[in-house]
């Protein structure tokens, strides 16, 4: 990791303004609560975009035109908090514990033109913990979206 101080406003808008263009193609509304004050985190500005790129683009496959997708972030304690929820097709319960497996996908029968390789949940969740954070997955069930969150440790001169 290229550990440096990181603004994860500034990180999550710079995501979001990339894939602006396919959430308009889609009709998917895409909205941001996040605070400009945000301390900063110690981190690698590569690993948390792919981190982003690829929780924010699995919220807009999943959620069909006219839903839309929150992106919300705060402070918790000694840590900041990102999470991307939406209104989409939500997810069984009994995947859940399974969702950041190498190679797990929910639909078995989903062929690899429809969807991803199964790696990017496992990747997103190798590139946080790396951080010395973690992320998780919640979901009311079938129908009724998600929402994916991970937390991080802020910056402070005692990391280094």
């Amino acid at each position: 990791l290229n550990l440096q101080p990181l603004s994860l406003s500034t990180l999550c808008a710079t995501v979001s303004g990339r894939l602006a263009h396919q959430f308009a193609e889609k009709g998917v509304t895409l909205i941001h609560q996040i605070p400009d004050d945000l301390p900063k985190i110690q981190a690698d500005e590569d690993r948390l975009n792919q981190v982003l790129t690829n929780l924010i683009g699995n919220a807009l496959h999943y959620t069909p035109r006219e839903g839309q997708v929150t992106i919300r972030a705060g402070r918790q304690g000694k840590d900041v908090w990102v999470s991307v929820e939406d209104d989409g097709i939500g997810i069984p319960a009994e995947a859940l514990p399974h969702l950041f497996d190498r190679f797990y996908r929910v639909d078995k029968s989903r062929s690899r033109a429809g969807g991803g390789s199964g790696i990017g949940l496992t990747i997103a969740r190798h590139f946080v913990e790396a951080h010395g954070g973690r992320i998780w997955a919640e979901s009311a069930g079938l129908g009724k979206g998600s929402k994916f969150t991970f937390v991080l440790p802020i910056f402070s001169l005692h990391n280094l």
